[in-house]
């Protein structure tokens, strides 16, 4: 078992490899999202929601860490990391944290591994996402907050994820979700 500093470390080294893992494109996001977004105030926490997915085929990570840990860390706020059951969508704990948000980031993860063990995982997903996005916009005090989609498939059926979600105004997209693919998602947004 590694201490909580070797894990870091490794994290960090993981991180400095991520030059072009991942092939992570800002799909679509109204500029004044992303503005918001990259102008968070220092106090103000970034919601992240992950599915309960198992490990990329590829990853290095200790098979007790969350697989999307990687992506808060590498998250330039504080973050309030969030996993969600694919079986079980949307429940009240997770509507108990938007009120505090600054911002939400949600995760689908939709790679040919995921798929083949659910066959509902991207629409079950795509639910959720669905259901904070609306709760969000039905509450006068959080409605402007940014929502951005991180959608994570390495096959061809992506194009369809991405046409099945042209109702998510802000979407990244990301063929793997190892440590580095996640870390450049996260420059991606924030355009470092």
């Amino acid at each position: 078992m590694s201490s909580p500093t070797s894990s870091k470390s490794n994290l960090t080294a993981l991180f400095r490899g991520a030059s072009v893992a991942g092939d992570a494109k800002l799909v679509r996001c109204p500029s004044e999202t992303l503005e918001r977004l990259r102008r968070l105030n220092e106090a103000e926490v970034i919601t992240l929601f992950t599915p309960f997915v198992p490990h990329p085929p590829s990853t290095s990570l200790a098979k007790d860490m969350d697989p999307f840990e990687p992506l808060g860390r590498a998250l330039p706020r504080q973050v309030r990391h969030v996993p969600y059951r694919l079986d079980n969508g949307m429940t009240e704990i997770h509507t108990d944290f938007l009120p505090t948000s600054g911002a939400i980031v949600i995760v689908i993860c939709a790679t040919a591994s995921v798929i083949n063990h659910n066959k509902q995982a991207f629409e079950q997903q795509l639910r959720f996402a669905r259901d904070i996005s609306r709760r969000i916009a039905e509450d006068d005090l959080i409605a402007g907050i940014p929502v951005i989609l991180l959608l994570v498939d390495n096959d061809a059926v992506g194009p369809a994820y991405v046409n099945a979600m042209q109702d998510i105004p802000a979407l990244v997209t990301l063929n793997d979700y190892t440590t580095a693919a996640l870390a450049n998602a996260v420059g991606v947004l924030f355009g470092k």
